[in-house]
């Protein structure tokens, strides 16, 4: 039996693809997401799995800020429950679904795996919110779990021997916390150019880092686990005060990203992990697959259907 998915906030859906007037379905772990807002502009996530006979809440309607199942009208409140059907017989008690917390960040609908989140979806190091315009997308789907993806932000032979990158890094200075990772790291880029990176890893799959420079530039990396493997997003961002054209500035941490995945999609093409014949340099590595060992997990198949 495979282990329960981690206790994280994953990325299910771009926030623009989510209305008040329309029901989105996205995959999730072991099952499928009904998504809508309310009028106020609040996301829901249901389990899409109606509770009467299966059907697809995804692929029904949104009536007066709940959402209607397209087979036989069965509609659900935000919190689950069922509100009416239209027999008007009484509603069962087990026409209930099961609902996620649920918020946007980013530019992305984040669903969290689990009943009560202990802190908000993922954030970019010193930087609020506000003071950041950004940009996500959807990237690559890679065929393994979000966990081993992460792994590449401890992997300096990765970095060193693939990337072409040159730096001298005292891995004493990484913090570890329960939920979070963070180091400041600065390299240089085959070109000669000299980077300044502060890196956090937020769970068991988002990487977010900023770029120091006249003007920061910032980027975010986060999986959601899928049926094959591993939905990536990406968000770029950079200040919104800085001056400028932030369009081109965006434009150029996607590059950036693509450049990164192009030779990470190669590497775990194919790829099935085993802890082998690791080596000293790998020391970081190891110590990062005992925070996944040790990282909280919850199993959502009993609210997935």
């Amino acid at each position: 039996m495979a282990p329960a998915p981690h206790q994280n906030w994953y990325a299910v859906a771009l926030s623009d693809e989510v209305g008040a007037d329309r029901v989105t379905g996205a995959a999730f772990l072991s099952g499928r997401l009904a998504l809508w807002r309310q009028a106020d502009g609040t996301p829901v996530a249901l389990n899409a799995r109606c509770a009467h006979m299966g059907a697809d809440l995804a692929v029904g309607d949104v009536v007066e800020g709940c959402v209607r199942c397209m087979f036989h009208r069965f509609t659900y409140g935000p919190d689950g429950r069922c509100t009416s059907i239209p027999s008007g017989e009484r509603v069962p008690s087990s026409a209930r679904q099961s609902s996620f917390p649920v918020q946007d960040r980013f530019g992305l609908v984040w669903v969290f795996n689990g009943e009560q989140p202990p802190e908000p979806p993922p954030a970019i190091r010193d930087y609020d919110d506000a003071d950041l315009v950004v940009r996500a997308r959807r990237t690559d789907v890679f065929g393994v779990e979000p966990w081993v993806i992460i792994i590449n932000s401890f992997d300096y032979q990765h970095l060193r021997y693939v990337h072409g990158l040159t730096f001298d890094f005292d891995e004493s200075t990484i913090s570890w916390a329960p939920r979070r990772i963070e180091y400041d790291m600065v390299f240089s880029m085959p070109d000669g150019l000299v980077v300044d990176q502060r890196i956090r890893v937020s769970g068991t799959n988002t990487v977010s880092y900023v770029t120091a420079g006249e003007i920061d530039s910032m980027g975010m990396f986060t999986s959601t686990p899928v049926a094959g493997g591993a939905q990536s997003f990406y968000v770029a961002a950079t200040p919104r005060d800085a001056g400028g054209d932030p369009e081109e500035r965006l434009e150029l941490q996607e590059h950036i990203a693509d450049e990164l995945l192009i030779d990470d999609a190669r590497a775990f093409a194919g790829m099935h992990f085993q802890q082998g014949a690791f080596v000293a340099e790998d020391r970081s590595i190891v110590r990062y697959l005992g925070y996944v060992r040790d990282f909280p997990t919850f199993d959502p198949s009993p609210l997935l259907g």
